[in-house]
């Protein structure tokens, strides 16, 4: 079967920043692969692209550029609160220390969540970063495809949840 729409696909791979003597940002080995869930817009489109038809036993190895990923990176994504205000609508018993260099759950006024990366803390006020982790990076796939098999709809529903 070839990877395509409603497709989870388990693969081999690894990632990295800007080619493949780059920095290992991410690895799934055989003993401990990924399945994830082609043609529902879960995986960046031109990652859906470089996957599309590939059987079990393919290998692939492509770069994906800043635009084609995650875009650019925008500096007005990152914002300074004071933490009162952060943790005003925390109820007590569920306050955690906020801590650098860990990510945590924001929720604006109108109800949509956001995760952001708190990359400084200093005299009552928390820097976060509102930009994805990878935003302003080229990437380099190289893996292979272990199996391939159709989507439940049980698997498409929780995807399409997350």
């Amino acid at each position: 079967m070839k990877i395509g729409k409603d497709t989870i696909a388990t693969l081999e791979y690894t990632l990295r920043y800007d080619g493949p003597d780059g920095e290992v940002i991410e690895q799934y080995t055989d003993d401990d692969p990924t399945e994830v869930l082609v043609g529902r817009g879960v995986l960046l489109d031109i990652l859906e692209k470089n996957l599309q038809d590939l059987e079990p036993g393919d290998g692939f190895d492509f770069l994906i550029d800043e635009e084609q990923g995650y875009g650019a990176y925008d500096e007005e994504k990152v914002v300074q609160f004071p933490e009162a205000d952060l943790m005003a609508e925390v109820p007590e018993k569920e306050r955690v220390e906020l801590k650098v260099g860990e990510f945590i759950p924001i929720m604006d006024m109108e109800g949509k969540h956001y995760e952001a990366l708190v990359v400084d803390k200093q005299g009552g006020m928390v820097t976060l970063d509102f930009n994805e982790p990878l935003a302003g990076e080229t990437l380099h796939f190289r893996g292979r495809v272990l199996e391939v098999r159709p989507a439940s709809e049980e698997e498409i529903k929780m995807a399409l949840d997350e």
